[in-house]
């Protein structure tokens, strides 16, 4: 018997990550056939959920399965929705709980890990979801271990995946865990997607442009004027007239950081703004940018975005026209 895999379709499911899983283990597209011979499907899915359900494009989709095709799966899962904070319906919960109780995977794509976590299935479990939903995930789940910048986790019988294309990444996974790497690599060969992608959801991620606010504003904005220029704690002190160890103390009050995390963060977001944009040399961009050697920005880049300079624009960059 083939291993069930139940889908589970909510009021606002974010359509690519239902297809994305539909595509990694339902039916293989006839060109398939070019790649490998396969004589039997390996995954029986099933994609359930109410009649008639609204998706996050604002269309329906019918002939949906009964969500007490859960019962039955080998594997369970969760796609992104518009709205994950909402609550769920609670006999829907119970029984993603219960298919977890008696060993079936458990898997959810993007914000999906919202619903599982009102399942109750994620405490004490290292998962991921969208990095921007960080913040209202922890505050809904303090007992899940969130991996912020993942691109998806794998906790055993619980696997989580990050914004919607890490949907991919997962299900390749999962199909490199059943069906070995050689499996997953031709799969990954149909999408036209890496079987593993290097660095993590952190490259995607931005720091939100929020007001300076506080005591310290006029210190701070003084400092994104001077990104440039060296920002030791000694030479903010004497700009803002106090003593380092005062100006450290505040610092860390008012922003939760030391002075010079926040100087390194806002650093790699203004080199991550000229690798987009600009044409400048790696080099330029790392004195531009106030890191002062290309060495320098290369270790605080890969601290905050989990990729090099040079991959960042590589992946970030429009490729010049020929």
């Amino acid at each position: 018997m083939a291993h069930r895999v139940v889908i589970v379709a909510l009021p606002g499911t974010f359509v690519l990550d239902l297809a994305v899983a539909a595509q990694a283990f339902g039916r293989r597209p006839s060109v398939f056939s070019k790649i490998r011979v396969e004589t039997s499907p390996p995954y029986d899915v099933r994609v359930c959920g109410s009649a008639a359900l609204g998706t996050s494009l604002g269309f329906s989709m019918s002939e949906l399965g009964p969500l007490t095709e859960l019962s039955h799966a080998d594997t369970v899962i969760v796609p992104g929705l518009e709205a994950p904070w909402e609550p769920q319906d609670p006999a829907l919960l119970d029984t993603i709980a219960a298919a977890a109780a008696r060993g079936a995977r458990i898997v959810s794509l993007c914000a999906g890990a919202f619903v599982l976590g009102q399942a109750g299935v994620l405490d004490g479990r290292r998962v991921t979801t969208h990095w921007a939903l960080a913040e209202e995930f922890r505050a809904a789940f303090p007992a899940a271990h969130l991996v912020e910048h993942a691109m998806y986790i794998d906790d055993g019988s619980v696997l989580t995946s990050g914004g919607m294309l890490a949907s991919a990444d997962l299900c390749l996974h999962i199909l490199r865990l059943d069906h070995g790497q050689a499996y997953a690599n031709d799969v990954s060969r149909i999408l036209i997607s890496p079987p593993h992608r290097v660095g993590g959801q952190a490259q995607y991620a931005t720091v939100p442009a929020r007001p300076l606010t506080g005591a310290l504003a006029p210190v701070m904005q003084w400092m994104l004027t001077n990104l440039a220029e060296p920002l030791s704690l000694e030479t903010v002190a004497r700009h803002a007239h106090m003593s380092p160890r005062t100006l450290e103390r505040r610092f860390r009050t008012e922003t939760g950081e030391s002075l010079q995390a926040w100087v390194s963060r806002h650093r790699v977001e203004r080199a991550r703004v000229l690798l987009e944009e600009t044409d400048l040399t790696i080099t330029n961009v790392a004195y531009t940018s106030g890191f002062g050697s290309t060495q320098v920005m290369r270790r605080h880049f890969l601290l905050h975005t989990g990729a090099s300079p040079s991959d960042y624009r590589t992946a970030f960059r429009a490729p010049q026209q020929v």
